[in-house]
């Protein structure tokens, strides 16, 4: 081999460029995409777990009308709330509904406020409830931030004449007998309606009613 071949072939050499060897990172990104998918989960399921409101039971004597998962809990035809289980409590016989309300309504779930079940009714001021024959029974509710907070409520059977926030002032007939007056007769006054019987009940003397 002549030097000018050598040469030449040193100098192919000298250009050939370097190489770098670096050590592969034990860090992959693959690593990052269950961690990533374990932090949306958590976030998601903390969205739903801060929307969650308060569970109360309701006792009633009948699930008439009662439908888990189903039935709305109205205040002034807004819904505020759901029924989620109906059971039956085996030792008091009574229909056990656990339900389920919005945030917002957390200060009024004391001893005062009261529930009921909104149904068609004939009674002697007229009809009511018609509007459940086509969307179904719900539950209403007189809400109250008096008094202690509870989670245990027993709900009427009947639904009140008058709710807390109807204005006016309440007053007790004493009379020795009843005759034809009851619950849910309307009071005139000149043939204006100003009032309504809300109960009558029999005094414990036994001689005498009262007229609420």
């Amino acid at each position: 081999m002549t030097k000018p071949l050598q040469d030449e072939q040193d100098n192919q050499l000298d250009i050939v460029p370097e190489s770098h060897i670096q050590t592969s990172s034990k860090l992959s990104i693959v690593w990052f995409i269950p961690l990533i998918a374990a932090l949306i989960g958590a976030w998601i399921g903390y969205q739903a777990w801060s929307k969650m409101g308060p569970t109360i039971t309701i006792s009633f004597e009948t699930a008439d009308g009662l439908e888990a998962g189903k039935t709305k809990i109205k205040y002034k035809n807004v819904e505020i709330g759901q029924v989620q289980t109906i059971r039956l409590n085996h030792k008091t016989k009574a229909v056990e509904v656990t339900a389920e309300f919005n945030k917002d309504f957390k200060p009024f779930l004391t001893d005062k406020t009261h529930f009921w079940v909104v149904r068609a009714r004939i009674a002697v001021s007229g009809v009511s409830g018609l509007e459940t024959l086509f969307s179904g029974a719900y539950i209403g509710v007189d809400p109250s931030e008096q008094g202690s907070k509870t989670r245990q409520f027993t709900g009427l059977e009947i639904p009140p004449v008058v709710t807390g926030n109807t204005a006016g002032k309440h007053f007790i007939l004493h009379s020795e007998s009843l005759g034809s007056i009851e619950r849910d007769v309307p009071i005139y006054y000149r043939k204006f309606n100003v009032g309504q019987v809300e109960d009558v009940q029999l005094n414990n003397d036994g001689k005498s009613v009262s007229v609420h």
